[in-house]
């Protein structure tokens, strides 16, 4: 190195660090996550052959926490970021209902909880984020009817695939930042119970009646989607959001019908 030339082994070794350190950089990257608490009350429509041939509405209300996560990348030879292509969704919901019909308001007491998780595809263009992507959909619960002495309940198990998209246009007005976001996701395959009719659950669990119980589920069997539109803002350094909330549960199997339409004001915050 007398005459100041690098040797071979020299600029190896240069490059050798230099890939470790971009290997840190890329392992350092944190994840941006975003989560949300939201509350909706509303009106809901059920019916239920298995239980009333009679519709019943009334009032409905849930809670429910979301949360979105999306990686940041930190490669290359400069200390700037990006953000993955891919981002995972979780929400987990829980809601309880109370509706009538004409002869008895307090006909049908429901309760539920509502898992859905996957990935989406995020497509960014200035402003305006797009995302496409797939969840699974978890739904356990059920519906009591008070008028019943026999077969008084029926529960509600599904578990189905349900292709999703979401978007957010973020723009201000006379300089105050605001959101728009919309989500909705529409299971397309899946399984489901379901008594048959006239079939009641003491066959089932205790005598082990099987009789076509568990029942494939897609648009065929009754069109289902869960969609919603918020506004987020700004105020007292806390991001709020209020919107709708439209959910439309729907299943036809075994000679018996059901289906429970919600139509809500929502809201909630980001944190």
């Amino acid at each position: 190195m007398a005459n100041g030339t690098i040797r071979p082994k020299a600029r190896v070794g240069g490059h050798i660090a230099l890939a470790l350190l971009l290997l840190m950089a890329c392992a350092s990257a944190k994840a941006q996550k975003e989560k949300a608490c939201l509350i909706s009350v509303g009106h809901v429509d059920i019916l239920d052959t298995y239980l009333s041939q009679e519709k019943a509405t009334g009032l409905e209300l849930r809670y429910n926490k979301e949360m979105l996560n999306r990686k940041l990348v930190a490669c290359g030879d400069t200390a700037s970021t990006r953000l993955r292509k891919w981002s995972t969704f979780v929400s987990q919901e829980a809601l309880v209902s109370k509706a009538g019909t004409r002869g008895n308001s307090n006909s049908f007491l429901g309760a539920m909880y509502n898992l859905r998780l996957g990935w989406h595809y995020n497509v960014d263009r200035s402003r305006l984020n797009v995302r496409f992507g797939l969840l699974g959909d978890f739904t356990l619960g059920g519906i009591y009817n008070t008028r019943n002495s026999n077969n008084p309940a029926q529960l509600k198990l599904a578990l189905s695939v349900a292709p999703s998209v979401m978007a957010m246009w973020r723009f201000s007005v006379k300089g105050k930042p605001l959101a728009l976001r919309y989500e909705a996701s529409v299971p397309v395959a899946g399984l489901a119970f379901s008594p048959n009719y006239g079939q009641s659950y003491y066959e089932i669990f205790t005598r082990g009646n099987y009789d076509h119980n568990v029942v494939f589920t897609s648009p065929a069997s009754g069109l289902q989607i869960q969609q919603q539109l918020l506004l987020d803002f700004r105020l007292w350094r806390t991001t709020f959001t209020v919107g709708y909330l439209n959910d439309i549960r729907q299943l036809s199997a075994n000679s018996l019908k059901y289906h429970q339409y919600t139509h809500a004001v929502t809201i909630g915050w980001r944190y």
